[in-house]
């Protein structure tokens, strides 16, 4: 069997004042980007939004195939 990448996408979980919490999304991630590079991305949208950062959550999509 093989596996492909396809995509690569995080979410980046920020919370308010108010107790609530926003999900931000962002797609079409390098294949092989470091959770350190990651993790510094999350900072600064938290640093834009003014909110603080709760977690990153890290989708990667890949095609299997059968090898034949």
């Amino acid at each position: 069997m093989s596996k492909k990448w396809q995509k690569t996408g995080i979410k980046i979980k920020t919370g308010t004042a108010e107790g609530d919490f926003r999900d931000r999304s962002f797609n079409n991630l390098a294949e092989d980007v470091a959770p350190e590079k990651i993790f510094a991305f999350a900072g600064i949208v938290a640093q834009l939004t003014g909110e603080p950062h709760i977690e990153t959550a890290v989708t990667v999509s890949s095609e299997l195939n059968e090898e034949e």
